[in-house]
């Protein structure tokens, strides 16, 4: 992640590096399987997007949130190494 890495949640909110890896070391956000299908990645120059979809099992703050998203990142290229620079992800609605 980038130092100014921003993520836009499916709720609509936009979080920073700091609060997602606040996040991650709180604890509030258990996840016990990740997995990730129809990645797509697309190059151009220094900056890449990546499509795809997770389907996780999760609690957050004991309340199961387990869910299926698509979602996209954008990486730029600096200084020789890829970082991730913003990320959206939108619930797949459960039928």
């Amino acid at each position: 992640m980038s130092d100014d890495f921003t993520w836009t949640s499916p709720w609509g909110e936009v979080w920073t590096k700091a609060q997602d890896i606040a996040l991650l070391k709180s604890g509030d956000s258990v996840i016990t399987s990740w997995v990730l299908s129809d990645m797509k990645v697309r190059v151009y120059g220094d900056t890449a997007v990546v499509t795809g979809r997770d389907t996780t099992e999760e609690t957050y703050k004991g309340k199961d949130v387990s869910s299926q998203r698509r979602w996209t990142h954008t990486w730029v290229k600096r200084a020789g190494r890829w970082q991730c620079v913003a990320s959206q992800s939108s619930w797949i609605p459960q039928k």
